[in-house]
């Protein structure tokens, strides 16, 4: 293996993004919870911007009345990973990146499902979430902060880059609402396709690489790293795009 200066950071979002399944719409939509039905109304409201996000999620979670034991035999233990990204994840330990998942998600449900995907390897992967705790049928969530979203993403990014070295690069990988906080901080956004992170950045003019798989990721890091594309930043809105060389 060829050794490159390049110093990277990955951060990624959880559910819809890293995750196939949302842990959380899993329960919320289940007919002892809220509904699908409700929950599109909520989040409707969310987009439209008559409720902050924050507001949103906690109605639903207040909503959610099924049991752990239920949760876990029911859903949980079958989410399914993005297929890519275990040899993504293996091409970051490899080359000492960090990487991070930054979720609006419990940390009791990720902290599992991650060793279920990865085994002791996801010790090393650091998880910043709200937290959760279950009392018999009934879920409550721990905020981790008091912004509008309960976890400012980009509150994770900005310390990191403050303790890095200036020329390493961010990378960001969401699908949602909740990303888009971060979606202004990283070097390199990827979004994936059809969902809403997509559609925000399209309207808001803000550069991004859309995707499907970890696997596409891991293209674009790579030629990063190996100095075949580069990040170019426009002056003026701050925004930056990889180009290749």
């Amino acid at each position: 293996m060829t050794v490159s200066d390049v110093k990277v950071q990955v951060f990624t979002d959880f559910d819809g993004t890293l995750s196939l399944d949302d842990t959380g719409l899993l329960l919320i939509d289940d007919h002892r919870s809220m509904g699908p039905e409700a929950r599109r109304v909520i989040e409707h409201k969310i987009l439209n911007g008559e409720i902050t996000y924050k507001d949103g999620l906690q109605e639903m979670w207040n909503a959610v009345h099924i049991s752990w034991d239920e949760a876990w035999a029911e859903y949980l233990d079958h989410c399914k990973i993005d297929p890519g990204f275990p040899d993504f994840n293996d091409y970051c330990r490899e080359r000492n990146f960090p990487v991070t998942i930054i979720s609006s998600g419990l940390k009791p449900l990720l902290d599992k499902i991650m060793y279920n995907f990865l085994g002791d390897k996801a010790k090393d992967i650091d998880i910043v979430s709200n937290n959760g705790e279950v009392h018999d049928r009934n879920w409550k969530i721990i905020w981790r902060d008091n912004s509008e979203y309960g976890n400012d993403k980009s509150r994770t990014l900005g310390a990191a880059r403050e303790a890095a070295s200036p020329d390493t690069i961010f990378v960001f990988c969401g699908d949602g609402v909740s990303d888009i906080s971060a979606a202004r901080h990283a070097d390199v956004l990827f979004a994936r396709k059809d969902r809403d992170l997509e559609f925000y950045c399209i309207r808001e003019k803000i550069p991004f690489v859309p995707f499907d798989t970890f696997k596409e990721v891991q293209d674009v890091v790579e030629k990063l790293v190996d100095k075949k594309a580069v990040i170019e930043k426009d002056p003026k809105t701050g925004f930056a795009k990889v180009v290749d060389v």
